[in-house]
């Protein structure tokens, strides 16, 4: 999605080139990754959220 080697998991989303539009993609990869998240509905996901966020949000998700 960023085409980035690498990225700090620390920095918004924002900052690592994701806008608001890129947000719903962000979601859509995220269902496919965390597999084991079934209510996304609860995701709370912004310009602002961190990577390490992300993860920690899908993981609290999980089944």
């Amino acid at each position: 999605m960023l085409a980035l080697e690498s990225v700090d998991l620390d920095l918004p989303l924002s900052q690592i080139g994701i806008d608001s539009l890129n947000v719903v993609e962000l979601i859509l990869i995220c269902q496919q990754v965390y597999v084991n998240v079934f209510n996304f509905d609860e995701i709370d996901i912004d310009e602002n959220t961190t990577l390490r966020e992300i993860d920690e949000q899908m993981l609290s998700l999980s089944v």
